[in-house]
């Protein structure tokens, strides 16, 4: 009989229990740092974004998997008023047999300064890697300059 006893009330404890386990998952998500703000099943799943942004030595480049979007559902555009590179990818509505499907996506990269906007390319290779590249300005170089000086008399101002 003593031994029936422990197992009546482990039943009869895991309701809360569970609620321990969901109220401390609810903790762990509302008080993480506001810079790691993804939901805690995108770490599960790290291939939920495949995104690669790297400033190199003469451009700053992007590399997007857009696996199953066509070169005509990509539109890639640069933003002047922001320094920035926007992405869309953009599936049209189609009807399967459990209803209807669309997929659309819209990412936005603000380029750091000394990178040119009008340089941009875009490339889309076979595997459904996107390729954004903005080629780095180049710098202007100070020179020494010997600036003259202007004697100004009480005529000439």
């Amino acid at each position: 009989m003593s031994r029936l006893v422990p197992i009546l009330f482990r039943d009869m404890l895991r309701p809360l229990r569970q609620m321990e386990n969901e109220m401390r998952m609810l903790e762990r998500e509302f008080f993480r740092p506001t810079f790691n703000n993804r939901p805690s099943w995108f770490w599960k799943y790290p291939e939920a974004e495949k995104t690669t942004v790297a400033q190199l030595k003469d451009k700053f480049q992007v590399e997007l998997d857009v696996d199953g979007f066509k070169p005509e559902e990509l539109k890639v555009k640069t933003l002047t008023d922001q320094n920035a590179i926007e992405v869309e990818g953009r599936h049209e509505e189609r009807e399967d047999d459990h209803g209807f499907i669309s997929r659309q996506f819209v990412r936005k990269f603000v380029l750091p300064k000394g990178h040119d906007l009008k340089g941009v390319v875009s490339s889309l290779s076979e595997d459904g890697v996107l390729t954004i590249t903005a080629p780095r300005k180049p710098q202007e170089i100070a020179q020494d300059k010997t600036i003259p000086v202007e004697h100004i008399t009480e005529g000439n101002k």
